[in-house]
């Protein structure tokens, strides 16, 4: 299956205009996708993952207008059609109810005896709130990202998905969720809701995933995505997230960024 979705002689569709993977191509969680009902729209992220696949596996961005870079076309097409076809097979996952987290059994899982556990409550009406206001719209990696810091000891451990021996497993779909939220509305709707809590969500330059507490409860702040707006901005988050879970691999990264009273 993978051979045959990767190779630069894929026949493509036609979607409003734009180069497409046939439905019957893709992975086959998208042809489940396709005609799901706990989505807004089903049909359109669909339609945006084909043409994603096709673009990234045909070069139809790097080479359209410069032919000086043919002879590199069949080995770009190879390796990006790789990384591609892992970023829309991991988000068709990432989409299917049952992928998302049980927020209601995570509450009941926090330990009475935690030091922090208000301070973990918090993070989880955080992301139950984001639930309410996004729902399925967004993949389930985006509610498991904000929940990750349950996972540690010590709820405002800052360290690095790149280097962190525990992270490492989980790095590159935390990360592109974490890269993607940039899309500024949804980025003011996660500022918004968390800083009802006294907390936002902070993704420093070092890609790092912790929560981070604001000045006490100083500055909380209204914010919800205008309706008119909400189809594009999430669309367009999704397309942000497909492109930095294939470019991840392509990254390079450097503990210099890390160290603590480096020396040279």
């Amino acid at each position: 299956m993978l051979s045959t979705t990767t190779t630069p002689t894929l026949s493509l569709i036609t979607i409003n205009g734009e180069p497409a993977v046939a439905l019957e191509a893709m992975p086959e969680s998208w042809q489940r996708l396709v005609t799901g009902t706990w989505m807004t729209e089903p049909r359109v992220y669909t339609a945006m993952a084909q043409v994603f696949l096709a673009k990234n596996q045909q070069g139809h961005v790097l080479f359209a207008e410069r032919p000086e870079t043919a002879h590199l076309k069949s080995a770009y097409c190879e390796g990006n059609g790789l990384l591609a076809w892992e970023a829309v097979s991991h988000f068709g996952e990432a989409f299917l109810p049952e992928s998302y987290p049980d927020l209601q059994q995570i509450k009941a899982t926090l330990q009475a005896n935690d030091d922090q556990r208000h301070e973990r409550l918090a993070l989880v009406n955080v992301v139950s709130d984001l639930f309410d206001e996004l729902g399925y719209d967004v993949p389930a990696t985006f509610y498991w990202t904000f929940l990750h810091p349950l996972q540690r000891s010590n709820l405002f451990e800052v360290r690095s998905f790149r280097f962190s021996e525990q992270d490492l497993g989980i790095a590159r779909k935390f990360d592109a969720i974490l890269h993607g939220g940039y899309v500024s509305m949804l980025r003011r709707l996660i500022d918004s809701i968390s800083s009802q809590y006294g907390y936002f969500l902070e993704h420093g330059c070092g890609c790092e995933n912790h929560l981070a507490k604001l000045k006490p409860c100083e500055a909380p702040f209204a914010y919800t995505i205008p309706t008119e707006a909400r189809q594009k901005t999430l669309r367009a988050f999704l397309w942000s997230v497909m492109e930095e879970y294939m470019l991840f691999e392509l990254r390079s990264a450097t503990r210099l960024v890390y160290a603590d009273n480096l020396t040279l």
